[in-house]
C-alpha cells in the first residue's frame, strides 16, 4: 500500500546528530516497518533549530523502503511572524507542484496545520479519489485571533475569516479527522460542519519505548557526568524540571521562577533546572539571575533528557491556558509519566483532569506562584505522596500514551479507510505486530 505522510515541519532522526522522532515521524516508521510503501513530505527547513537542512529539493531514504521527499522553503526566525507564513506558502506552492508528478497514493495522513497542506492535500484528494486523514494537531487559525489581545479580537476574527474558509474546506473535504484529544476532535468537526462519524477518532501524543531504551556506555556515562558537573542528583535536593522549548508566548515562565526565589532558601532543598532552548532563552536567564537554585541547561540530548528525568522528582508543564493547550495533554506530559515523574500544570482543561483521575500529578496557579511553592513543599515533605503520583504516573504511561500502541491504533485505522476505499488493498496489508521498527 502506498501512503503519504505530510508533515512539514518535524524533527529528523538525523537532525543534530540526536534528532527524536515525534508523531509524524514516527508513525512513518511504523508504516515502512508493517510494509508499506511511504513517501513523507516534508520541508528543508528545520523548525526546532531555525536552520535549512539543505538549498534544494533533497529525497532521501529510510527503514526498509520509505522515502522522505524534502521540498525547499525559506525558513524563518521567529514561530509567529509573517516570515513563517511565507514559508508555509512558498512550501505549499512547491508541493502542489511536486504531487502531481508523483505515483498516486493509496490514501494520505496529512497533519494539520499547516492550513496550506491541509488544503491542497483535500483538493488532490477529491479529484483523485484518494482518501485523505487529517491529523489535527493545532488549532489553526482560530488559535491566531485568541493569542491577540482582547481589544483587537474583533478584528483579528474578521482579517482571519478569509483563512478560516480554506480551513473549514480542507477539514470537509477530509475524508476522515483524527485529533490528539476528544476535545481537538469536536473542535475539527465544528470547523468542518459536520457530526462524528464512525471513521473519525482521537490518538494521544504518545512517546516511545524506544527513547527508554538504555543508552550506549560512553552516552550514558558522559550524561550522568553533566549533570554532576551541575550538581543535579536526587539525593541532594528535591529536583523540578522544566523540559521543553522557552518562549515567553506559551510558558509562564514568570511564575516558575517566581515560586524559585521563595524556594531558595528551603531546606532541605529544592532545585529547579530549565532545560531546552527557545526565543526567550536569555530573557529567562538574565531574570533569573537571582535564584541560586535554577540552572538553565540548554539544549540537551537524548541520553541527557533521560538521565534528567531520572533525577528529576517533578516534571512542570506550565504552559499558558491558550485555547489549544486547554484541549490537549501535551507530549511532554507522557515524557515525564514515561519516567516516572509526577506532572505539575498551571493549565485548565484536559491535562489537569488527567492528572487528578489518575492521581498522577496535581494543579497550580499561574497567577499565583505561591500555589507552586505550596505544592512542592506538599511533594517534597510527603515522601509517600510522592512515591504514589510516581508509580501512578508510570502506568498512566503505560496504559495511555505508548507511541508503539497508540500509533498502531491510528495506523490500523488508517489502513481500513484505505481498504474501505478500495477493498483490493486488503491483500496488500501484513497482519504482523506493529510493534518494531520505531527508533529515534
Amino acid at each position: 500500500m502506498k501512503v503519504w505522510v505530510v508533515k512539514t515541519s518535524e524533527m529528523l532522526a538525523s537532525d543534530n546528530s540526536n534528532g527524536r522522532l515525534m508523531r509524524s515521524g514516527i508513525i512513518a516508521h511504523m508504516l515502512d516497518a508493517r510494509g508499506h510503501e511511504v513517501t513523507w513530505w516534508m520541508s528543508t527547513f528545520d523548525h526546532a533549530n531555525r536552520r535549512s537542512r539543505c538549498m534544494t529539493d533533497t529525497s532521501m531514504t529510510y527503514g526498509s523502503r520509505g522515502t522522505i521527499r524534502m521540498l525547499h522553503s525559506p525558513g524563518y526566525r521567529a514561530s509567529v511572524s509573517f516570515a513563517r507564513l511565507w514559508d508555509h506558502i512558498t512550501w505549499g506552492r512547491h508541493f502542489e507542484r511536486a504531487i502531481e508528478a508523483a505515483p498516486l497514493p493509496d490514501v494520505i495522513l496529512c497533519a494539520y496545520p499547516t492550513i496550506e497542506a491541509a488544503l491542497i492535500c483535500a483538493r488532490f484528494g477529491q479529484r483523485h479519489r484518494v482518501p485523505l486523514i487529517m491529523d489535527l494537531r493545532d488549532m489553526w487559525p482560530d488559535l491566531f485571533a485568541e493569542l491577540a489581545p482582547a481589544a483587537l479580537r474583533p478584528l483579528a476574527w474578521t482579517l482571519l475569516a478569509p483563512l478560516r474558509a480554506r480551513a473549514a474546506e480542507a477539514l470537509h473535504k477530509a475524508t476522515a479527522l483524527f485529533a490528539i484529544t476528544e476535545e481537538f476532535l469536536q473542535w475539527g468537526l465544528r470547523l468542518a460542519g459536520r457530526a462524528r462519524g464512525e471513521l473519525d477518532g482521537a490518538f494521544a501524543q504518545a512517546y516511545p519505548l524506544a527513547n527508554l531504551e538504555p543508552p550506549g556506555s560512553a552516552e550514558a556515562s558522559e550524561a550522568r557526568e553533566f549533570w554532576d558537573r551541575l550538581g543535579i542528583s536526587r539525593n541532594t535536593a528535591f529536583n523540578v524540571v522544566l523540559i521543553g522549548s522557552i518562549t515567553a508566548r506559551r510558558v509562564e515562565m514568570d511564575a516558575v521562577l517566581a515560586a524559585a526565589r521563595v524556594l531558595q532558601h528551603d531546606t532541605p532543598p529544592v532545585r529547579f533546572v530549565i532545560a531546552g532552548g527557545g526565543d526567550d532563552l536569555e530573557l529567562y536567564r538574565r531574570r533569573g539571575r537571582d535564584c541560586r537554585n535554577v540552572v538553565f541547561s540548554g539544549w540537551l540530548r537524548l541520553a541527557q533528557i533521560r538521565e534528567l528525568l531520572a533525577r528529576a522528582h517533578l516534571g512542570l508543564v506550565p504552559y499558558r491556558n491558550t485555547p489549544d493547550y486547554r484541549m490537549s495533554v501535551p507530549t511532554k506530559a507522557a515524557e515525564y509519566f514515561a519516567a516516572g515523574v509526577p506532572v505539575a500544570t498551571c493549565l485548565l482543561g484536559t491535562l489537569p483532569r488527567l492528572l487528578r483521575e489518575r492521581g498522577c500529578g496535581q494543579q497550580f496557579d499561574a497567577g499565583d506562584p505561591h500555589s507552586l511553592v505550596t505544592l512542592v513543599r506538599r511533594l517534597r515533605d510527603q515522601p509517600a505522596q510522592w512515591r504514589q503520583l510516581s508509580a501512578n504516573a508510570q502506568q498512566t504511561f503505560r496504559s495511555e500514551f505508548v507511541a508503539e500502541n497508540v500509533y498502531a491504533r491510528l495506523i490500523e485505522q488508517l489502513e481500513a479507510i484505505a481498504i474501505s476505499a478500495n477493498p483490493l488493498l486488503a491483500g496488500s496489508v501484513p497482519q504482523h505486530s506493529l510493534l518494531s521498527g520505531v527508533r529515534s
